[in-house]
């Protein structure tokens, strides 16, 4: 009677484990396919305006620099320039969005997380949100205030030079 009850058991576990090493096999290929796309996450990408004046360079994470032609205000208006400064970075956006898209694309909706599925086992998501990097927070903007050009002082002399009594 050992037999009659073993039979089906180990058909039922052998089954098991070839979707669990076929699960295993598939997130094994996701994390060599994550690995590969964060080396594509932090390739540098640079891109030049149309008017090759301003050079914007940056990974998936932000832009890491721009550069301006050194006779950029010779042959350029500040309107101009600053368009081209949008223009370099609006390409750069662009270029490591699809870049981004290209590495992470395949590793979306091909199957559920391995961790729904077992308790304790690594997380796909996780892994993506750990290889993604945040951007780069942005420097906070120096702002100096400009010395003022009037006495605010309440002293006669002040008045008298403000309100321009000495042309009467």
């Amino acid at each position: 009677m050992n037999d009659d009850w073993s039979a089906p058991t180990r058909a039922e576990n052998n089954a098991l484990r070839a979707q669990i090493d076929s699960m295993l096999d598939t997130f094994n290929a996701e994390k060599s396919a994550l690995v590969d796309a964060q080396s594509q996450a932090t390739a540098l990408v640079s891109v030049w305006s149309a008017d090759e004046i301003v050079r914007a360079s940056g990974t998936i994470a932000g832009v890491s620099e721009v550069h301006i032609a050194a006779d950029a205000f010779k042959r350029t208006t500040p309107q101009s320039l600053g368009s081209s400064v949008t223009e370099a970075i609006a390409e750069l956006s662009r270029q490591t969005s699809q870049i981004q898209q290209q590495a992470l694309g395949s590793l979306t909706g091909s199957m559920p997380d391995l961790s729904d599925l077992v308790p304790g086992a690594p997380s796909m998501k996780d892994l993506i949100a750990q290889l993604t990097p945040p951007p780069p927070p942005l420097p906070e903007p120096v702002v100096e205030a400009a010395p003022s050009l009037v006495d605010d002082s309440d002293d006669e002399e002040g008045d008298y030079f403000r309100n321009r009594s000495y042309l009467r």
